[in-house]
């Protein structure tokens, strides 16, 4: 008996078997397990990854919205210096934005409530610059008087508010570790500002310890004279700021300190492509130990069905008939589980903000707290060639284990088999 390789008749003995009932010797059990396995490991490495994958981009997001891509230290220079700096900054290919800027630690304090803060001395144009900020306000607040001469105003993140129990229009008092030089000794300064704003740009590290004040006032609260601290540097692409700080350098010369996101941000980087790969083995580790609930079908199966296929040697079934009807049998249990995996695991990550708020909602407290993850929703990011890789995987290890094992189940000998039949 001559069968095309792959062909019908495998096909039907291979459908046959995987649908047959445990009466009849089949194996319905091990393959709703094998197919189960599968599918939870894919689902569980897509969702996973997808998690991941949204929490870096959107952490990154939020850290570029808010802070620059490029860096100059302009600490201690000359006002013409700075300008100078800046001048040759904006001139530089792919610029997009040169803000001075003032960054200093200070104490706010209201009604007798205290916290440590970071101020950020900028201009108004620059803040208004800044769209995730300016457009983060609450309603009711604005940049109007935040360069006022009378009575000028800041703009504080929504948790530092609700921290020290303060509302858009009232007065917040700022303590400066840079003291100011009296005929007694050194003594901090100390200023209070009304609350122009209150943002909200949805990372805990901001929203609850940033403080952006006029940059003038700035310059005097922090003793800075006619100076700055740096000079922020937003480009096209924040990707690319190796090559763009190599032309920078060049044109501001070798004396000049100038550094990237990355480096300001070195450790945060580091942990989020760790954490990623680590846990991308780890869940390609359980595909793998999944795999194995096939291979357990496969054998089981080959046991059952060894005297029928024993019989179809006899009737001129090749050895090479028999492996490709295994395989076919337990490779389809994997590419269901695959197929069952990339649905529920797509689907999770597009309805993962209903179904955060349904687990929230169900168990009663927030399962994803922002003060605990820096976000205040639990993101996630389907790559597809992220999900392209998974699948390869995936196929790999099923049929390079299901093709080992079918191999060794054409080896049996249909008389051994049929001696007692």
């Amino acid at each position: 008996m001559a069968a095309a390789p792959f062909g019908l008749f495998e096909r039907m003995l291979a459908g046959r078997y995987l649908r047959a009932k445990r009466q009849h010797g089949g194996v319905a059990l091990i393959s709703v397990i094998s197919v189960l396995a599968i599918t939870l490991a894919v689902t569980f490495l897509i969702i996973t990854m997808s998690v991941m994958n949204g929490f870096r981009e959107t952490l990154l997001s939020r850290i570029l919205g808010v802070k620059g891509h490029v860096f100059v230290d302009v600490r201690n220079l000359p006002q013409p210096e700075i300008d100078r700096l800046a001048r040759l900054a904006r001139e530089t290919p792919d610029v997009l934005h040169v803000t001075p800027i003032i960054n200093a630690q200070a104490l706010a304090t209201a009604d007798g409530v205290a916290a440590g803060v970071v101020v950020r001395g900028i201009s108004r144009a620059d803040l208004q610059s800044l769209t995730m900020v300016s457009r983060s306000i609450r309603p009711g607040g604005n940049l109007t008087g935040f360069e006022g001469v009378d009575s000028p105003s800041v703009l504080i993140g929504d948790r530092l508010a609700a921290q020290l129990g303060i509302q858009q229009g009232m007065a917040i008092s700022l303590l400066s570790p840079q003291g100011a030089q009296t005929p007694f000794g050194l003594t901090p300064r100390r200023k209070s500002f009304l609350v122009g704003g209150i943002f909200s740009v949805g990372m805990a590290e901001f929203d609850s310890g940033l403080i952006y004040m006029p940059f003038e006032q700035s310059q005097i609260m922090f003793g800075r004279g006619s100076g700055a601290d740096e000079l922020e540097i937003r480009i096209r692409n924040p990707d690319r700021t190796v090559p763009f700080m190599m032309d920078l350098r060049s044109r501001l010369g070798p004396n000049v300190t100038i550094y990237d996101w990355r480096a300001n941000s070195q450790g945060l980087a580091d942990a989020l492509v760790v954490e990623r790969n680590v846990m991308r083995l780890i869940l390609m580790t359980q595909v793998l130990i999944a795999s194995f609930a096939v291979v357990i079908g496969l054998l089981m199966l080959v046991k059952n069905k060894s005297r029928d296929m024993a019989i179809l040697r006899t009737m001129g079934a090749t050895k090479g008939s028999i492996q490709r009807i295994f395989f076919m049998a337990s490779a389809t249990l994997g590419l269901l589980g695959l197929a069952l995996g990339l649905l529920f695991g797509i689907s999770f990550c597009v309805f993962i903000g209903p179904i955060q708020d349904f687990l929230s909602a169900t168990v009663g407290f927030d399962v994803f707290p922002g003060t605990v993850y820096s976000l205040d929703s639990l993101p996630a990011k389907v790559e597809w060639s992220e999900v392209a890789i998974i699948s390869v995987f995936t196929i790999a290890i099923v049929f390079s284990s299901t093709a080992v094992a079918a191999w060794w189940g054409s080896l049996f000998d249909p008389v051994e088999a049929l001696r007692y039949e």
